[in-house]
């Protein structure tokens, strides 16, 4: 049998016929595979269009599952085709209003409500087409194809993509032809974007209700799920039922790791029972039964144990949108055990219709998952100030952190950080006592004022945190979560960050001028007025060495920096504004501030620091890190 090559006109007429029937899914793939190549290539255009193309994007990745599950549901119905143009436009228009309503660069909690529409709308695909009672043989039916379908797309893309980019370094190399990479960097795009689409959509059955599961069970699915899923699950089983008698015996409460365990029994279990359903009630299965029965037993158990190490962190911590996805999850698989135990009707469509609908509830509104944690943690930020009595009428006043416990301090800005990176800046308007949006208009203009570069906003998100960081002094603590209350005690260094003010250096009264140099190990040479200059540090820069001749100059680097931090209330005025104060202190000093002398044998010497870092801890005391300096030399007459 001669080996035949699809013409490509029968590839066209097949691309064609797959449009036909998925128009709108091809316009929001065209659209996002658009705005994923515009964005690799940000350079070109500026921060505006970058944001729309990331709309745009984000538009494409609701309106493509979206449609399709319209397009399904209406396939179902057998409607005609004026009233299936105009639920496809409905939600094509639905899909569209994203477009507007996502403004991840001003609120970066779309974030999360763009992962959770992508998620729910891939559900209502698994169910559109079977909303109805009964034809749970040919939900599973459908599920497998478009779930294999989907798995071989991704194959061919990958070695598609791979195939083409052997191409493009061997055209590059061997011709000698200077391709430009980026184009590499398109083809990926194109081919996961409209390639890999177009693939999965021409795949999809056009006949909905074949209840011809069984028949047409592929053996490597029962192998996977017999030898490798459900030995998994009863891997992470057996370890989670030993950890419970650990806890039991030992009376101490779950640590917060054991959840991702119990999640991972939970979502093996549940794909190794899907996949096998469809031979639950064939002869010599029985085990399949057995299974699904046990495995919902041993799974309550887990769930409360669950439900034990979500609740210990929030009520240390309060609630985080991962706490909150955990405690719905929870909820979701309660509901599940008790459905598929007790309910005799029980139908595997409840799985993806359930979380569905508990993933579109907790979207928007007082109940979501984005207020609900932004409430606990305002409510926590504001308790842990009003034990400090740091709150006056309702509002954030600045940390005095010689009278706040550094524990504390790291809870308060580890909190603080947490609302500033996941939720928009006037999030925290309720707890600061000035106006937010007149601020930030005033950081705006500062910030534009003030840099040379083409405006970031993610660079102007840094500097707005610097400033409100800077403004309840709580600068640096943020980046000391992971040490514990007695480390934070004994051991948390306050890093300070000195300039001087002034960058031109005045001669006057002495004779030479002498670089310091950098490195403390390094050793410099040098001859003025027939002596012998040799200069070097000790190797933890805490002192700085001249010697001239026979006399040696030690400059204790080390006294400078305790100077400098006794003076810390003196030196509020040349506080560097750009930045945080808190464990980061930045000054910019005046010369006369930084000057060390010394006279031995008719020669002075002033050291005069330009520039030092150093740090202290209580455990260690001052660390010099960094000097950059000067020596002024005088020979007395």
């Amino acid at each position: 049998m001669a080996f035949k090559l699809p013409s490509i006109n029968r590839l066209f007429n097949y691309v064609v016929s797959t449009i036909k029937r998925f128009p709108f899914e091809f316009l929001f793939a065209l659209a996002g595979t658009w705005s994923a190549v515009s964005l690799s290539s940000s350079y070109l255009y500026g921060y505006v269009a970058d944001q729309w193309y990331a709309r745009t994007l984000m538009m494409a990745a609701i309106g493509m599952p979206l449609s399709l599950a319209v397009s399904l549901y209406e396939i179902h119905k057998g409607w005609p085709d004026s009233r299936l143009r105009s639920l496809r436009y409905i939600a094509a228009g639905a899909a569209v209003a994203f477009l507007f309503i996502f403004k991840p660069d001003v609120y970066p909690q779309h974030y999360i409500h763009l992962a959770l529409l992508f998620i729910a709308m891939h559900l209502l695909v698994s169910f559109a087409a079977f909303t109805g009672k009964g034809n749970t043989l040919a939900f599973w039916h459908f599920n497998k194809t478009i779930f294999i379908r989907l798995l071989t797309g991704l194959l061919y893309s990958l070695v598609l993509g791979a195939g083409l980019s052997a191409a493009f370094g061997v055209v590059d190399n061997i011709f000698g032809v200077n391709l430009n990479w980026n184009y590499l960097r398109y083809i990926w795009i194109l081919i996961f974007g409209l390639f890999n689409t177009l693939f999965f959509l021409a795949g999809i059955p056009e006949q909905m209700q074949n209840a011809d599961a069984v028949g047409n069970y592929p053996k490597g699915l029962k192998f996977f799920s017999q030898y490798i899923l459900i030995p998994l699950a009863s891997i992470y089983l057996a370890i989670l039922l030993a950890y419970e008698v650990k806890i039991l015996v030992e009376w101490t409460l779950p640590k917060g790791l054991v959840s991702a365990l119990i999640l991972g029994y939970a979502g093996l279990g549940l794909l190794a029972m899907l996949l096998v359903y469809p031979l639950r009630d064939q002869e010599g299965n029985g085990w399949i039964r057995v299974y699904s029965r046990y495995f919902y037993m041993f799974l309550l158990p887990l769930v409360v144990l669950l439900i034990l190490a979500v609740t210990k962190r929030i009520d240390s911590y309060g609630i985080t949108q991962y706490r909150y996805f955990l405690i719905v999850l929870a909820a979701w698989l309660l509901f599940l055990i008790g459905y598929f135990l007790f309910y005799k009707k029980a139908t595997i469509k409840a799985i993806p219709i359930s979380l569905f609908l508990i993933i579109m509830l907790i979207i928007y509104g007082p109940q979501s998952a984005t207020t609900v944690s932004l409430n606990s943690q305002r409510a926590i930020l504001l308790n842990l100030f009003a034990r400090e009595k740091l709150v006056k009428q309702g509002k954030l006043m600045p940390v005095d952190e010689r009278k706040v416990k550094p524990y504390t301090a790291v809870r308060m800005a580890s909190t603080l950080d947490y609302i500033l990176k996941r939720y928009d800046f006037q999030a925290l308007q309720p707890l600061l006592g000035i106006n937010l949006e007149q601020q930030e208009n005033t950081l705006r203009k500062s910030w534009q004022n003030n840099t040379n570069i083409v405006f970031d906003e993610d660079s102007f998100k840094i500097y707005r945190t610097n400033w409100v960081q800077s403004y309840l002094k709580l600068g640096g603590y943020e980046y000391r979560q992971q040490y514990s209350e007695e480390q934070l005690e004994n051991e948390l260094n306050t890093n300070y960050y000195i300039h001087t003010k002034e960058a031109l250096l005045n001669l006057k009264g002495y004779d030479y001028m002498l670089v310091k140099e950098t490195y403390a190990d390094t050793v410099s040479i040098d001859t003025v007025s027939g002596y012998l200059i040799r200069q070097g540090d000790s190797f933890e820069y805490d002192s700085m060495i001249l010697n001239i001749g026979k006399n040696k100059f030690n400059f204790l680097v080390t006294d400078l920096a305790k100077q400098i931090m006794k003076q810390t209330e003196n030196l509020k005025p040349y506080e560097d504004q750009n930045t945080p104060q808190g464990l980061d202190k930045r000054y910019l000093l005046p010369q006369k501030m930084l000057r060390l002398s010394q006279t031995k044998s008719g020669i002075t010497v002033m050291a005069q620091v330009q520039e030092m870092s150093f740090d202290y801890t209580k455990k260690y005391g001052v660390r010099v890190n960094s000097v950059r300096a000067y020596y002024f030399i005088k020979f007395n007459k």
